[in-house]
């Protein structure tokens, strides 16, 4: 089963949050195969299954991780086989 990230869209294309875009360079840097979920500004019941209105949401089987930096955490922790986000022992 692919990661999901639901991340803020405006319009079809524009994904204007930063936060989002930490969260794809990360899911891209540890080559992690994801499906996105374009959320809407009014879409916020979208996202009511992580307890919040805010994305970044991943969504990992049935884990589901809520903003940049502890999905940056987690995705380093679940995946040490994967590059390191903050160089390893030493970051």
């Amino acid at each position: 089963m692919a990661i999901k990230l639901f991340e803020l869209v405006e319009g079809n294309a524009c994904r204007p949050s930063p936060y989002c875009w930490r969260s794809r360079m990360a899911l891209a840097h540890k080559g992690l195969e994801t499906e996105f979920i374009p959320v809407g500004f009014t879409e916020k019941d979208t996202l009511a299954f992580s307890g919040q209105s805010l994305v970044p949401v991943l969504v990992d089987g049935e884990t589901a991780i809520t903003d940049s930096w502890h999905i940056a955490c987690y995705l380093d922790e679940a995946y040490p086989d994967r590059p390191s986000l903050f160089g390893g022992d030493i970051g």
